[in-house]
């Protein structure tokens, strides 16, 4: 395939010219899809703002994209996807790796980058809650997967039916193979890549990073040690899986990230 595009979901931007504002992208975490987003994309697309949010290369529709795997490569995908749609400049929301890979493409491309906004985001330090990772994409059916997912979430946390069956039901004998690759190349040390992020912090992008106080998957203890130009917020009593536990505090911190850079 000549042009390879990475499988997405638009909302919004049905008007143009004067009228359209800076579009927003959305970027899951590991094992995820776009759908993950629906709740937030709903709540901030308009016919002035698209909203695209991807399958990241090897996951979901996506997962024949060439040279799938690290964030690296990611990151310069979404970044090939931005250019296939003349796009020159997007507020990026990130999850977990999605967070990573957000951060890599303001370190590679901060032209193409309005602000960042990082919900419990990988690579800022080497912890990661591996096996909760793993037991999530090994979960067979939906019981197992409803138990598995509620171990990212803050304890007691329970995701609703709908989500576990939308996930269960999207899942395939070769996805699951592809995610297994993926997961040996980015944790099968038990550790995780770490950001420079002095130097993503030194490109000037604005960056707030949002994660809950009760994360068990990546390391909240790193934000008190993260860049001062970074913002950050911590989201009491939620867990890793921040768009699902706290929708309406995820749309409001986004909301917020994107007044203050447009109004300057």
């Amino acid at each position: 395939m000549d042009d390879p595009r990475l499988f997405a979901i638009e909302q919004g931007g049905d008007e143009s010219g004067e009228s359209a504002t800076t579009p927003i992208v959305f970027l899951h975490g590991f094992d995820g899809r776009a759908e993950i987003w629906a709740p937030l994309q709903d709540a901030v697309a308009s016919p002035q703002r698209l909203t695209i949010a991807f399958d990241l290369p090897g996951h979901g529709r996506s997962r024949y994209y060439p040279g799938f795997g690290p964030p690296k490569a990611a990151a310069r995908a979404v970044i090939a996807q931005l250019d296939a749609r003349g796009i020159g400049s997007a507020h990026i929301v990130g999850h977990s790796m999605g967070g990573a890979i957000a951060a890599l493409i303001g370190l590679f491309a901060p032209e193409r980058v309005a602000s960042l906004t990082l919900l419990a985001p990988g690579g800022f330090g080497k912890e990661i809650g591996a096996e909760r990772i793993r037991a999530v994409m090994d979960a067979e059916g939906t019981d197992a997967l409803r138990t598995a997912l509620g171990g990212m979430g803050a304890p007691g946390w329970v995701p609703d039916s709908d989500t576990v069956a939308a996930i269960a039901a999207a899942r395939d004998p070769a996805g699951r193979a592809a995610m297994r690759k993926i997961f040996d190349h980015l944790f099968s040390t038990g550790e995780q890549g770490v950001l420079p992020l002095d130097a993503i912090a030194a490109t000037g992008r604005p960056v707030h990073v949002i994660w809950g106080s009760e994360d068990r998957v990546t390391p909240t203890a790193r934000a008190s040690s993260v860049p001062p130009e970074f913002t950050v917020t911590m989201l009491d009593g939620f867990g890793h899986m921040l768009m699902l536990e706290a929708p309406e505090a995820c749309i409001a911190a986004i909301g917020a990230q994107i007044d203050e850079v447009e109004k300057r």
